[in-house]
């Protein structure tokens, strides 16, 4: 059994500074990276130890995802580059009562961690959902994964336990 963590932004007081971090880029994603997104998310998952046992269930829970986020003309989604390349990538629903807003989390490729780009794509995440209307913005992750300790505790984000399975509602 995997044990989750649910964490809470309110952004009713304001929105969230989201850092330049040159040379790399956020924007919005469009139609056309929706395959690449896929990889990359699927990728950065596979490379972080804490999601080997349940890759399957990520891998279609996140094919679920991508073809959510993508349906919109404008998708539902931030993306980091490194020139043209995408090396990132956040999966978001609008939707203000769902569950877990951050469908993905911030998802970086390996050789990219540990530079402050997570940080600026969950800023960038919930600048997007604020944005839009989000004011109440809920991000689901596996406990003790690197996300958990280190990024979404980040802007003030509040934990609590969990019980559900957010992979299963793709």
């Amino acid at each position: 059994m995997i044990s989750w963590v649910r964490f809470e932004w309110d952004l009713s007081k304001g929105g969230v500074p989201v850092p330049s971090i040159p040379p790399l880029a956020m924007s919005i994603a469009v139609p056309e990276d929706k395959e690449t997104v896929l990889k990359v998310v699927l990728t950065a998952f596979e490379l972080d130890s804490a999601w080997g046992d349940v890759m399957r269930r990520v891998e279609k829970g996140m094919k679920g995802h991508i073809r959510s986020v993508f349906e919109p003309a404008e998708p539902n989604c931030i993306v980091v580059k490194h020139g043209a390349r995408i090396i990132g990538a956040s999966l978001l629903t609008l939707d203000p009562e769902a569950e877990n807003h951050l469908l993905s989390g911030p998802m970086i490729l390996h050789e990219y961690r540990n530079r402050g780009v997570g940080s600026g794509l969950l800023a960038a995440s919930l600048e997007h959902l604020r944005s839009r209307g989000v004011l109440k913005v809920r991000g689901i992750t596996r406990a003790n994964s690197v996300v958990e300790r280190f990024i979404y505790p980040k802007f003030s984000g509040v934990s609590a336990s969990w019980v559900g399975e957010p992979l299963a509602k793709a």
